[in-house]
């Protein structure tokens, strides 16, 4: 990725609430490497964040994005309307609608903790990537900070146990697993891949993070909350931030710039992956 492409990036993720999330898309973008002529994939794209994110990079790039939720598909065609992505319907437990070999590069972030079976999941992406295609991926890290998810922290560590949905669910919500960098390691050259690198990130963090960011999503839900909160919408770029919403991005950025002073090495939000189809 060249160095206009590099500061194009910075300048999306500006208004990324999720300082996790930033982190996590920014790292994976860079190690992506995405060059002039590249066809990439976003396996479970979701609200096509990461798709919004490559489209904007000012490179020839020939994008598609696939989810099994169709009600994901919805938001991100609206999120990426008038760029040039193709979006698709799309189960990794069954046989994906694309071809075998047709693939250079693939970001799959937050995916993985959702499958039933993640070999067979990561198996399938290896049959639509290229012979020394690369891979990106991110799972939530077994290991995350107290600070993060303390309710959660307290259940996992003291009572062997976590609360699997609502808003109090945290880092697991929706999840049937969270990963250890062996874990997320073995899948993965297991299914057919060589790990190139494998990174924690996130230990900073103000307290209940997770919380906080899923109820300022719920709030910027309701029209009534869009002016005091405006400037913190993931998909737009250079938008003027609210008072309120100035205010909580200088307090998350100064806790979130000590990840970039010290963490420690086993601790993190996130695990992220760079690997190449074997």
């Amino acid at each position: 990725m060249n160095r206009k492409a590099e500061k194009k990036l910075d300048k999306l993720l500006d208004n990324t609430l999720d300082l996790a999330l930033k982190r996590r898309a920014k790292w994976l973008i860079e190690n992506l490497n995405p060059q002039d002529g590249d066809k990439i994939l976003d396996v479970g794209c979701g609200d096509g964040y990461y798709l919004f994110l490559l489209s904007n990079l000012g490179l020839d790039l020939e994008l598609v994005g696939i989810d099994n939720d169709v009600n994901a598909l919805k938001p991100a065609r609206q999120n990426i309307k008038g760029r040039k992505v193709k979006l698709l319907y799309g189960d990794l437990m069954k046989r994906l609608p694309l071809k075998s070999n047709s693939f250079d590069k693939i970001v799959m972030s937050e995916v993985l903790e959702h499958l039933p079976n993640d070999f067979k999941g990561l198996s399938e992406v290896r049959r639509v990537l290229k012979p020394d295609g690369v891979i990106a991926i991110s799972v939530p890290n077994y290991n995350f900070p107290f600070l993060w998810d303390p309710l959660n922290w307290v259940l996992q560590y003291i009572f062997k146990t976590h609360i699997k949905s609502g808003f109090w669910a945290g880092i697991w919500s929706q999840h049937i697993r969270l990963y250890r960098p062996k874990e997320i390691k073995k899948v993965t050259e297991k299914a057919g891949f060589k790990i190139k690198k494998v990174y924690i990130q996130t230990f900073w963090s103000i307290p209940f993070n997770h919380n906080l960011i899923n109820l300022g999503a719920r709030i910027l839900t309701k029209n009534s909350s869009k002016t005091l909160f405006s400037g913190v919408n993931k998909f737009k770029i250079e938008e003027k931030k609210s008072f309120i919403a100035y205010l909580y991005f200088y307090l998350t950025n100064f806790v979130d710039k000590l990840n970039e002073i010290w963490m420690p090495e086993d601790i993190g939000v996130s695990i992220v992956v760079i690997a190449k189809r074997a």
